[in-house]
C-alpha cells in the first residue's frame, strides 16, 4: 500500500475493501485527508498503538488465522519471522 490516496481508491473500487469496511455496492468512500486526519490523531493519543494490540488480542482470542502460532505470535507469523513451518514428513 502506498498512499492514503491508494488505500481510498481500493475502497472505492474493490469490492473486498468495500465488504471490509461495511460499505454497500453504491456507497462513496471518503476523501483520503481523512486519514491523516486519524493517523496525526492517534499518533498524538496517550495509547498510539491500542489498534494493534486490541487487534492481537482479538486474533489471540479468536484464533481466526488459526494453528498454534496466531494465538501467540503476532498474527500468525512464529515470532515475526515469516510464516511458521510446518514439520517435514519423516
Amino acid at each position: 500500500m502506498g498512499s492514503h490516496f491508494d488505500a481510498v481508491q481500493q475502497l472505492r473500487c474493490d469490492l473486498r475493501w468495500k465488504a471490509a469496511c461495511g460499505l454497500g455496492l453504491y456507497d462513496t468512500a471518503f476523501d483520503p485527508s481523512l486519514l491523516t486526519y486519524f493517523r496525526r490523531r492517534l499518533a498524538r493519543s496517550a495509547d498510539p498503538d491500542r489498534i494493534f494490540t486490541r487487534i492481537k488480542e482479538v486474533v489471540a482470542a479468536t484464533g481466526v488465522l488459526g494453528g498454534p502460532a496466531a494465538a501467540g505470535a503476532g498474527f500468525g507469523r512464529a515470532g515475526g519471522r515469516g510464516p511458521p513451518r510446518r514439520p517435514s514428513p519423516s
